[in-house]
């Protein structure tokens, strides 16, 4: 696939202020994210929607400068209760436990707050959220914990309506260990945005800060550009969550969603054979296997099914995918979805075994 720019690339895409869901939003520099927030936010507030900002005094001040330069009046937002802020590391700091995000206190935090905001949303508008607790994480060496958080965001989601935007320095991911957890950080959001390009406003100075993006972030560039091919194929499925093979290590990254569906507890990094034991008959191991190989060789699509023991139930898992290439290198991305329902509902037989396809002992 033919690489393009990062800093074009956004023209693809809508927006943040028009995305809704889970979005993350990659930045070079604070001028350029005070700015994104600035129409993002901004937006919001002319529209009647209410806004959560956490985010750091620096960010926060900034913001507020650049708000009222687009003549929101804050002090009756603020008043209205229709603008509410928070600090990023004090409120990171109420539910971190043993360097990790806990469940309970996180819950007891930010759903208390999410709760409250959205109480005050009125009928038909929005509760926008934007968020860098999980950038300040990043920046403390967190890596685990960084991704943990943006699952418990998604386990929020399940039970609040609001959408949620989260802000990361693109320098922050210099480093080619980077990638894997760059993956799982894209795996558990809906949108994702590299800055926006304003060269051709004709300023130099923005000019040369795109150059700078460019050169920083090629391969990450191309991160970027998989992490939304993730998405479009998320898209054609429900109940379904994101995976990569990288096929030098066989080794299989997981987002949360796709996790669970396996049975395991989050995002999981696991070896080929790893995921093959969980599948409970040898002929859909033997067809997933063959699948996976074709589509290496040929650089071609595939879809199939294998089942998995849950208890006392045997789900039957969809996966599909495809082979992409990153700086040279070949990667499948797919997903997988739980299809036991839509199957059952319209009397579609499982897979067929073979006289050799019983489960392995």
């Amino acid at each position: 696939m033919v690489s393009r720019p990062i800093a074009s690339v956004e023209q693809f895409h809508p927006p943040v202020s028009q995305l809704a869901g889970h979005a993350v939003q990659f930045y070079e520099t604070d001028a350029g994210l005070v700015e994104m927030l600035g129409q993002h936010i901004g937006s919001a507030l002319k529209s009647g929607d209410t806004s959560l900002v956490i985010a750091t005094k620096a960010h926060r001040q900034r913001l507020a400068e650049e708000l009222q330069l687009r003549k929101v009046n804050m002090a009756a937002a603020i008043n209205a209760g229709q603008y509410l802020e928070l600090d990023a590391a004090e409120t990171l700091a109420k539910f971190m436990v043993g360097g990790g995000p806990d469940q309970q206190k996180f819950a007891d935090t930010i759903e208390t707050v999410i709760s409250r905001a959205g109480a005050r949303t009125k009928a038909g508008k929005r509760l926008v959220v934007f968020g860098e607790m999980v950038a300040l994480l990043w920046g403390e060496g967190k890596r685990d914990a960084t991704v943990r958080l943006e699952e418990l965001w998604n386990d929020l989601a399940q039970r609040h309506t609001f959408h949620l935007t989260c802000g990361y320095p693109i320098p922050a991911f210099d480093r080619l260990e980077h990638r894997q957890l760059f993956f799982s950080i894209c795996g558990e959001h809906t949108h994702i945005n590299p800055e926006e390009s304003h060269a051709a406003k004709g300023s130099d100075q923005r000019r040369r800060s795109v150059a700078r993006l460019q050169q920083k972030a090629k391969a990450l560039e191309t991160e970027i550009r998989l992490g939304r091919e993730r998405i479009l194929l998320l898209q054609k499925a429900a109940k379904s969550g994101t995976w990569e093979l990288d096929i030098v290590n066989d080794i299989f990254s997981f987002s949360s969603a796709a996790a669970r569906l396996l049975g395991f507890g989050c995002s999981s990094r696991v070896r080929l054979g790893q995921l093959m034991d969980l599948m409970y008959y040898s002929g859909d191991r033997e067809a997933v296997f063959s699948q996976l190989q074709a589509a290496q060789r040929h650089r071609k699509d595939f879809a199939t099914t294998f089942r998995v023991r849950q208890g006392e139930e045997t789900r039957i898992i969809s996966i599909q995918g495809k082979t992409f290439y990153n700086s040279g290198t070949p990667i499948m991305l797919g997903v997988l979805a739980d299809v036991t329902p839509a199957l059952e509902a319209s009397a579609v037989p499982a897979p067929k075994m073979a006289a050799h396809s019983q489960r392995a002992h």
